[in-house]
């Protein structure tokens, strides 16, 4: 039986003690098995595209292809050393239950427990996600009323003609100033034009890729003195205009092969660039496999600790799309 114990990697001697960050995280609780329902994704990964053929999610239809259906004892495992893991590297949490209207029969083909897709916590409101992916829309609804009954966030709707899906926003605030970078796989220009005028960012880039959401493509690693220090990056998937705008900022770029993202052809990624970070912190499910990416974080004294997902690679998710956070 693999070894599930919360791992923590390569620990860097400059970096702040993971416990000391206070950093808030929204995780969504695992759906109940019931008569009716065996399990979350227990009749197979629901296969979805947004509106363009990059934006189809390679891991759903590998696993649609190979006819791979989660084992629920080993999905339950590893997300609850997921949750250990989180509070090991020092996030404090707030796990909520899953949305009983969406653990019926009718209503199987949504990946609602990433709750990173259905918008973005900034300050006292919920930006709301809309959906590209029309099978998606309901769970973005849940989202909703989850942040905004629990955590008392006043909800502001995305425009209409607009999308926007979390997975594709990565937004951080450093001692240098903040960043966002959104993603045009899901979402649109206007949908993060709308984003940017409310968190009025200091850098703000729009990111043309491969990848179904930004997050399976890039990751940024913050130092534990809060200062961008790096992104890591699957180049291959990004277009080449928009890599000259991330050069531009003169942060290093460390790039990864796409076995560290989705994957191609008939090989699936790991995701490992689907990382969850603060500063000195990345939580990720695997160790990077482009060969000195570990070691220049280490390097960097970036505390790394890893949580295995493998149920949930097959649905294109990992630690980045299952946390959100509370900013």
């Amino acid at each position: 039986m693999r070894n599930l114990a919360p791992q923590r990697l390569l620990p860097g001697t400059a970096a702040m003690n993971a416990h000391k960050h206070d950093r808030e995280i929204v995780v969504l609780g695992l759906p109940p098995v019931t008569p009716e329902v065996k399990g979350m994704w227990h009749k197979g990964y629901p296969v979805h595209k947004g509106e363009t053929e990059t934006s189809a999610n390679f891991a759903t239809l590998y696993a649609k292809e190979h006819g791979i259906v989660p084992d629920q004892d080993l999905l339950r495992r590893e997300w609850l050393n997921f949750v250990d893991t989180l509070l090991l590297a020092g996030f404090h949490l707030h796990i909520f239950p899953f949305p009983e209207q969406l653990n019926r029969p009718d209503s199987l083909y949504h990946d609602a427990v990433f709750i990173r897709d259905g918008g973005m916590i900034f300050r006292s409101i919920w930006i709301k996600g809309r959906f590209s992916v029309k099978d998606r829309i309901t769970e973005g609804e849940f989202h909703t009323q989850v942040i905004s009954s629990k955590l008392k966030k006043t909800v502001i709707d995305t425009p209409k003609d607009a999308f926007l899906e979390g997975g594709d926003i990565n937004f951080l605030k450093t001692a240098e100033g903040s960043y966002y970078f959104g993603g045009l796989s899901r979402s649109s220009k206007k949908g993060h034009d709308f984003v940017r005028d409310i968190v009025r960012p200091d850098h703000y880039i729009l990111v043309e890729s491969d990848g179904y959401h930004l997050d399976t493509v890039f990751t940024p690693v913050v130092s534990a003195d809060n200062r961008l220090a790096a992104l890591i990056i699957a180049s291959d998937s990004i277009k080449p205009r928009s890599m000259a705008k991330i050069r531009a900022l003169k942060v290093p770029v460390i790039e990864v092969t796409a076995q560290d993202s989705s994957g191609t052809g008939d090989n699936l990624g790991d995701y490992a660039v689907n990382a969850l970070i603060a500063p000195g912190v990345m939580v990720n499910c695997s160790r990077f496999s482009t060969p000195g990416v570990e070691e220049k974080l280490k390097k960097m004294g970036i505390e790394r600790y890893v949580a295995p997902l493998t149920s949930f690679r097959y649905a294109g998710g990992s630690v980045h799309c299952l946390t959100n956070e509370v900013f």
